[in-house]
Parts: structure tokens; sequence; C-alpha cells
């Protein structure tokens, strides 16, 4: 949660493809979350069950699988975000009792409506049913950078953006995700250490002549 919270504030300028205001945006405001949390001393070695309920409906969790889906498919091998178990952890996070989660319950819950709406504007019918390219075209409204950071950024793009942080950040904790970036963690190392590769030294040295410390 830790690596998901530092990760999700970055900085993002984004605009969207079209007139977005044909379906209004809805600013949610759920119900608090009273359930604990962790409290303020965790005992690390023995990880507990998350302490509170998970919060979001079937259906929420359906459209969100599916967004997850668009933004991670099954690719060489690897499942996509919902079948690396995303969807269940995102559920997880927006229901914790903590301020920063909160928000994003709020503002992933109207982004949500908002998707919805979208596609039943220009496809009468829920975005969960529409088709891949129908689905794309809405989704490309909202997901795409611009240079201009003074833009004022529209909500739906903002919470494309949030949404993207948290599954990509998600999916790349997750056994999968760390497969495909091949992180290998730790690994014992079997008699003398042998020191640093050719390549590392050789990267090091350059960074050092870079920033005048030889």
């Amino acid at each position: 949660m830790t690596l998901l919270a530092a990760s999700w504030g970055m900085p993002f300028s984004f605009v969207a493809a079209s007139d977005l205001s044909a379906a209004p945006w809805i600013n949610v405001e759920p119900e608090p979350v009273t359930a604990p949390g962790y409290g303020t001393d965790p005992d690390l070695l023995h990880p507990a069950p998350v302490p509170w309920p998970k919060t979001l409906t079937k259906d929420q969790q359906v459209l969100i699988s599916t967004l997850a889906d668009i933004l991670i498919p099954t690719e060489n091998g690897l499942p996509s975000a919902s079948e690396a178990g995303v969807v269940e952890v995102l559920d997880e996070w927006v229901s914790a009792p903590y301020p920063s989660q909160q928000a994003h319950r709020a503002q992933i819950l109207s982004g949500l409506i908002w998707c919805d709406a979208r596609a039943q504007h220009l496809f009468a019918q829920p975005f969960s049913q529409l088709n891949a390219d129908a689905q794309r075209k809405i989704i490309d409204e909202i997901a795409f950078p611009v240079t201009d950071d003074k833009q004022e950024v529209p909500a739906p793009v903002s919470f494309f953006s949030l949404l993207r942080a948290l599954v990509t950040g998600m999916y790349y904790s997750s056994p999968a995700g760390v497969q495909e970036l091949g992180y290998q963690g730790n690994v014992p190392i079997s008699g003398d250490y042998p020191g640093p590769s050719r390549e590392a030294l050789q990267h090091l040295n350059t960074i050092k002549a870079e920033l005048g410390l030889e």
C-alpha cells in the first residue's frame, strides 16, 4: 500500500480528445468507511487479513475489470490485470478507512458512473456491454497526454489517470507483473562474492565521470 500511495500522485497533464460535457460528471459522496484499519503498529512479520470489508458492488467490480483489462490485457502468455487479481486488490484499496483511499474511492466511483453515462450517450449501452472498438473510443477520449501543463484537467481524465496508476502499480506488484519485469529480488550466492559485473562497473564509471567524481 505504501508503494501505491507513492506512485499514484505522479504529475500528469491530459486532455480529452472530444467534448466530454455531453456525459456530465457526478461527484459521488459515498458513506464513510468506519471499519478499523491496521493500527499504528502492525505486525509485519505476521500479516493479518485485511480488517475492513470490501465495498465495491458486483457491477462496479465488472466495470473495473473491463477497464483494467483494457489497460493490461492478456499478452505473451501472461494474465490480464483482472486475471492477476487486480480488481480484488483495488476493492481492498478503495474500501480502506484512510483519508487518501477514501478520496480515491469517491473519484473511482464517480468515474465508473461517468463511463456508463458516456457509453449510454454514445452507444445506448452500459460500458461493459460495448464491443472493444466502442470501449476504446471512450477510453481514447480520456487517456492521452498533451504538452500544455496549464490546461485544466477534465474530471474524467483525472479519474482515468488515477485508475491507470493504481491498476499498473497493483499488477506489477503481483506475481505475474514481477515475472514480466524479470525481477528476481535477493538471490543467494554460493561461494565467494564475485564482485560487480564488467557492465555494472562500466556504468558506474560512466556516471562518476558525468558527475565529476573521477
